[in-house]
């Protein structure tokens, strides 16, 4: 058997899970389905800009926190909203 395979005492082959602290924290609902929240349109553009990155390219739900449905709806008003000038393609700072 050669030293780079052998496990040493202070390198136990299975991490100790035991000791550490797991914080879950509860994933907030969706911003865009709430009664108060505004309709999605493209005739929006301050809210739609919301949703774009510095550089122009749309946010994922994941970091937005928008559900499926309102986020493909999201991606058609930001589309049609680009293609009439009222919003970016790219952002240059």
């Amino acid at each position: 058997m050669s030293d780079d395979t052998a496990v040493t005492p202070s390198m136990p082959r299975t991490a100790d899970r035991t000791n550490k602290k797991v914080f879950f924290r509860k994933r907030k609902g969706c911003p865009l389905s709430v009664p108060e929240a505004p309709a999605i349109d493209y005739k929006n553009p301050d809210l739609l800009a919301k949703f774009i990155s510095e550089g122009g390219r749309m946010l994922p739900s994941r970091i937005t926190n928008v559900c499926a449905k309102k986020q493909r709806q999201l991606k058609k008003a930001i589309k049609v909203a680009r293609i009439l000038a009222l919003l970016r393609f790219v952002f240059q700072g």
